[in-house]
């Protein structure tokens, strides 16, 4: 599938002079954004940090501030902007993927000798629990089963072609992430994103030094996990990582000799959906009364009819809920599954380097060159993405321009409400007027979004990005004090 660039979305820098301001005037002890927005830019590059903002009119494009706005810096989680709003443009908000699953076998008498056969659609959204339609995948399943007339079966639960690369993270990505949820593999085959919830746990008066116990959810799930105690850490912590060779995990509980905490959890990623959606299967049909007989040499599972009988299709919600959740939770694995759909939409491959290709062509068609945005994977993960100021609010403007704008809007966190950004303090004047989306990597934190400025006629919605870099833990102004006062200024401050 290949788009056509269309004129029409070209960036457009204007160069009419602006006009008088509506808004409410500001008290006597404000001032202007650029006054603003300057002392705290200087605040931060005198402590060594790196500084990038552009702030755009939404309709015009017309430029209002800048700051080394074609500095390239990592963009972090920003980056799921990119990847959203290419593949809404290619599918449209309400494009749904659709699972199909079969039977392959024969059925004898209520007993079902064959297997159950999935065809991956890379839906991330498959098993989760943040959908009341996905989190009874399994369930559809054995329901149709039941339906069926099966009261027995013998054979497996099969996902077809989902042999994925030998090491299926992004380019970039850290070793020492892969073993948490937030860097779960985008598989071509996902369930339950691809994670179990486990819960370290001491009773009362336990050894402290011992092994705790390792409950995991759910409770077919199966992870090998080692947990090693350390108690000469100043704070409790959990870390875990991924086992180099082999499956599984090995964590560190860490806490102080004279603290000893009863209890600890995290969400940690699977290597195998596979079996872990064959389990949550199998588990569906025990509560239906229809168990999975052992296989015997007397009695292998039967071999696959040439065409298998269509059982059920596990749908997704629309894309505009999907989307939702990856920008407002800021989830890598629905970015990355996202990225690769578009990529397979105009490529016919899912591999990083069609993802690669297919968003540069996007941007292009867009407007944006490849000196202000180097994409690399969906979510921001990899360290090899770069991305200017000016390069990420052009995504959003141009968005705002298409069919789908509404839908990535909606998508955005808004400041002081939801996702990562609803803890972040408002005022009467800016609640409900700031969305955008976060992104941190160590040492680095970006922004992009929307600000409306209620009253002014001339400018009543603005594009923004504040790119931060070589931040340190010790600076005197965070980044998100700095994203608050910025931010705050664009509702209620003159632009010039």
């Amino acid at each position: 599938m290949r788009r056509v660039p269309s004129a029409s979305l070209l960036l457009v820098a204007s160069l009419a002079l602006s006009g008088c301001f509506h808004a409410k005037k500001p008290e006597a002890s404000a001032t202007t954004l650029p006054a603003l927005a300057h002392g705290l830019i200087e605040t931060l590059e005198a402590e060594g940090a790196l500084a990038s903002a552009y702030v755009v009119d939404a309709r015009t494009g017309e430029p209002l501030f800048k700051h080394r706005e074609h500095m390239r810096l990592l963009p972090a989680s920003t980056m799921k902007v990119v990847s959203t709003a290419s593949v809404l443009s290619a599918l449209g908000p309400d494009y749904r993927f659709q699972t199909p699953v079969a039977l392959a076998g024969t059925l004898d008498g209520g007993l079902f000798l064959g297997d159950v056969l999935v065809d991956p659609t890379g839906d991330p959204s498959l098993g989760s629990w943040r959908f009341a339609e996905t989190a009874l995948a399994c369930e559809q399943v054995a329901d149709a089963m039941q339906a069926r007339g099966i009261r027995q079966w013998r054979g497996h639960v099969r996902v077809q072609a989902a042999q994925d690369a030998e090491f299926p993270f992004g380019p970039g990505w850290a070793w020492d992430d892969a073993a948490y949820a937030y860097s779960a593999a985008p598989t071509a085959f996902v369930f339950r994103e691809n994670v179990v919830d486990v819960l370290l746990s001491r009773q009362a008066g336990a050894d402290c030094a011992q092994p705790p116990t390792i409950q995991v959810t759910p409770a077919f799930a199966t992870l090998t996990a080692v947990v090693q105690v350390d108690l000469s850490a100043e704070r409790p912590s959990l870390a875990c990582v991924r086992q180099r060779g082999g499956p599984g995990v090995r964590c560190m509980w860490r806490s102080p000799a004279d603290t000893c905490p009863r209890s600890a959890a995290v969400k940690l990623s699977v290597d195998e959906p596979e079996q872990l959606f064959s389990a949550c299967v199998e588990t569906a049909l025990l509560k239906r009364g229809i168990p999975r007989l052992p296989l015997t040499l007397e009695a292998p599972s039967a071999p696959a009819p040439l065409v298998p009988s269509p059982l059920v299709t596990l749908s997704s919600p629309p894309l505009s809920e999907l989307v939702k959740v990856t920008n407002k939770e800021s989830l890598n694995l629905y970015a990355e599954r996202l990225g690769l759909l578009f990529a397979r939409q105009l490529t016919g491959s899912e591999s990083y380097t069609a993802l690669r290709g297919a968003l540069t062509d996007e941007l292009t068609r867009r407007g944006i060159p490849a000196r202000d945005l180097r994409p690399v994977d969906g979510s921001g993960l990899s360290r090899y993405n770069l991305a200017t100021a000016r390069g990420l609010v052009g995504v959003i403007f141009t968005s705002l321009r298409e069919r789908y704008g509404d839908a990535l809007l909606d998508s955005l966190p808004v400041a002081g409400q939801d996702g990562t950004l609803a803890t972040r303090p408002v005022t009467a004047e800016t609640a409900g007027r700031i969305r955008a989306k976060t992104g941190t990597l160590s040492g680095q934190k970006c922004f992009v979004g929307v600000v409306d400025r209620p009253g002014d006629d001339e400018h009543p919605r603005v594009v923004f990005a504040l790119m931060l870099g070589n931040m340190d833990d010790g600076t005197a102004l965070p980044a998100n004090v700095a994203f608050d006062r910025f931010t705050e200024a664009l509702v209620t401050l003159p632009l010039r």
